[in-house]
């Protein structure tokens, strides 16, 4: 499991005062970035080998609203196999302890240049052993 802190930002938020809805697949992929780079895979370097990672899919469910400057800490994790997907659990909580959302994201690995799916590269089939 991987901690990342992000703090609301003014634009990120709709005119009730609250983290609209949209920016928590922002916090996500965030915090899916900052753990597989914690992990020595920056998506630079995958793309740099040729691969692609497109979302095919997300999901996210709210439970209790998020404010201008707040902190928040995004967990998030890898779920079951690395095929030619991989999928991360998110949990986001705010800094009393309360949990904001939960979600999840799957993305394909892709083929640069044919687009086609293909296997991941060596360093992701890996990651499920430090997840």
């Amino acid at each position: 499991m991987h901690e990342t802190t992000i703090r609301v930002q003014y634009y990120e938020t709709d005119r009730m005062g609250v983290v609209h809805h949209s920016n928590y697949i922002r916090y996500f992929e965030q915090a899916r970035t900052e753990y597989i780079r914690e992990l020595g895979i920056p998506y630079a370097d995958i793309e740099a080998g040729g691969v692609l990672m497109p979302i095919i899919a997300t999901e996210c469910r709210y439970f209790t609203p998020a404010g201008y400057d707040e902190v928040l800490t995004v967990r998030t994790r890898i779920s079951g196999a690395i095929t030619a997907r991989i999928r991360f659990e998110y949990e986001i909580y705010n800094a009393v302890g309360q949990q904001v959302c939960t979600g999840t994201t799957e993305l394909a690995f892709i083929d640069a240049l044919t687009r086609r799916p293909c296997r991941p590269p060596e360093a992701i089939r890996k990651l499920k052993d430090n997840s």
